[in-house]
């Protein structure tokens, strides 16, 4: 925050700068592929209770809702919250003693850190930190980080700007 924001940096900059390095290799995402991964997520979110932007929205109400920072859109941008989690880790002689009917067991944990700024990143069209921590949790449970879409039933993916997500 000290070195980004006095630049002007702030997500939405940071993320579509991410976003438009990816587009000039792969030349995606376009703006239309942006708005139908918009429109699936706040469609998802009608189905969450505590979402907190739900609706029914259309691809081209996100291509017509103002710019916010090329090419995100307001619809394609997240709300800019903030928010608390409480995880109690325990082991399974605990887990018993609490008399916990459906534990979830944590069976792989993985982290890295990349560059804050972008400009310092090996590759500004990707968040290599993402995949290197997606590997060694993978690597701890036991799965092939080459066939995880066939091992795994859920991801819940972080999804602040829908450029993201293709990137």
């Amino acid at each position: 925050m000290t070195y980004e924001y006095p630049m002007g940096m702030m997500a939405a900059s940071s993320y579509v700068s991410m976003v438009n390095a990816h587009y000039e290799e792969f030349g995606n995402p376009t703006e239309e592929q942006m708005a139908y991964i918009s429109v699936k997520n706040h469609g998802n979110a009608i189905l969450n209770p505590k979402a907190q932007s739900p609706m029914k929205i259309t691809v081209e109400d996100v291509l017509n809702s103002r710019i916010i920072c090329f090419p995100f859109k307001l619809l394609d941008c997240c709300l800019y919250s903030e928010a608390s989690v409480a995880l109690i880790l325990a082991n399974e002689e605990k887990v018993k003693e609490l008399g916990v009917e459906k534990p979830i067991w944590i069976t792989g944990v993985g982290a890295a850190n990349t560059d804050c700024f972008i400009g310092n990143r090996e590759d500004m069209g990707r968040l290599y930190s993402n995949i290197y921590a997606a590997k060694a949790a993978y690597k701890m449970a036991g799965l092939d980080y080459n066939k995880i879409k066939s091992q795994i039933d859920l991801a819940e993916l972080h999804d602040a700007f829908s450029g993201h997500s293709l990137s």
